[in-house]
Formats: structure tokens, sequence, C-alpha cells
């Protein structure tokens, strides 16, 4: 057994749940399960690729056309060898074979070989265009703009799983005015004036706060082990996700 294999059985078999990422990188893209894994993981991290291939100078048409094309290509692989490469994160893979695609793809002649007119992920190019042209100016790199595309998607993706658990426990209308300790663009009114929207005690605004954080906290550190291999790895991730805010 090879020295990417051992590890990728190690952590598949420590206290750390195998996820859809653990799945496709411990399977090398191999079997049934491996792609549904893949294809959902790329439905909910996709935009990170569109925003970088606009970074790089394609206008519209050619990016969403490079991204269906990428996609498609990665999704009918037999097998995807270069996983493990990237220290099992699907976010360094995707950014390595996203440039080795769009590389590929300029040495071709016409766009229209691009995507072969496949599109096997159903993509929301006008909302992705929208958030591309929010993010910072000229000066970001393709590859930073990808970071924090990818940073936004994953907190994105935690405060729903939020807002749905507090939909769940019936505390919807709580939840939005709370909502701005943990979004980037919510604002929030003082606790106690949400106590009194609410006929709630301050403390029990107070104490709903803590647990709205607790749920947000778990719900992205689940969202970022779904795209890493082991645990250890999580924290770095954390880290590098507020680190990309820091940065231009």
């Amino acid at each position: 057994m090879d020295g990417n294999h051992q590890r990728l059985e190690t952590a598949l078999n420590s206290s750390f749940p195998p996820t859809r990422w653990t799945v496709i990188v411990a399977a090398q893209g191999r079997g049934n399960e491996a792609r549904l894994a893949l294809n959902d993981l790329c439905g909910l991290y996709w935009q990170p690729v569109y925003a970088f291939l606009r970074r790089k100078g394609n206008a519209p048409p050619e990016a969403e056309d490079l991204t269906q094309g990428f996609f498609a290509e990665l999704l009918s692989r037999g097998s995807l060898e270069t996983v493990a490469e990237e220290k099992g994160r699907l976010r360094t893979f995707l950014l390595k074979a996203v440039t080795r695609h769009m590389i590929h793809e300029y040495e071709k002649t016409g766009a229209a070989k691009r995507g072969g007119g496949q599109a096997l992920l159903s993509l929301d190019f006008e909302r992705a265009e929208c958030n591309y042209h929010i993010e910072p100016g000229h000066t970001v790199t393709p590859e930073l703009e990808f970071e924090r595309q990818w940073a936004l998607q994953l907190l994105d993706h935690a405060l729903a799983e939020a807002r749905g658990e507090a939909e769940r426990n019936g505390r919807s209308a709580l939840f939005e005015d709370l909502k701005g300790l943990i979004s980037l663009d919510a604002a929030m009114a003082s606790y106690d004036k949400i106590a009194n929207r609410h006929g709630l005690t301050e403390g029990a605004v107070k104490a709903a706060a803590h647990r709205l954080r607790q749920s947000f906290r778990a719900a992205l550190r689940n969202a970022i082990a779904q795209t890493v291999i082991s645990e250890e790895e999580i924290e770095d991730e954390i880290r590098h996700l507020f680190e990309v805010f820091q940065t231009g």
C-alpha cells in the first residue's frame, strides 16, 4: 500500500466521519457513490471556479462555457488521478484542475469545443455574475478571487444551515433579527430592541444569540469537513477562510 492510500485509509477509519470528499478521495473517483458525491460538491462549490475564470479575463459567455466544460470533463472521468496530490483538499484540487483545463482549452480552436454541448450541472450563472461584480476590483488576482468566492460559499452554506435549524425550531423571526451576528451583510438591532420586538427578556435574546453562534459554527465546520479528508485540516481551513478576507 503506497503512502497516499495508507493515509486515506487511516483518515477514513479514524473518528473523523466519512464525508462526500473523503469518499471521492479514497475511491480516487471510481464508482457511482464517488461520482454522486463529487456531483454534490461541484454543485455547491462551482461559483469560485466561474469567478476565477472571469478574473482571468474571460467574458461571461466564455467563462460559462469553460465552467460547464470543466465540470463535464471532471464528472465524466473514470478516475481522478490527482485527487490525493493536494493534501486531500477540494479547494486546492479544484483550483489546480480548472487551471489545467483552461490552459488545455485555450490550445483548442473555437469556443464551441469547450463544453462539448454538455451541461451536467444546472448552474445559475446570472447569480454568479452578480456575486462576481460585487467583489473587489481589478487588483484582486484570479487565485484570490477563487479563494474569496470559496470562503463566501462556505459561509453562505453555513448560514443556510443555521437558518434551516431556526425554522425547524420555530425561531425564524428571531433568527432574522439575530443573523447580523453571523452574516457579513446583515445589520442588527440592539439586544433590548430585539427583546421588546419578540416579547422576550434581554437575557433570553442573548441566550438565543449564543445558540445561533454555536449552530453556525457547527454548520461551518461541517461544510468544511465535506471538503477535506482529516479533522486536523478543518482548523487550518477555518484559519485560511478568515485570512482570505484580510487580504487585498
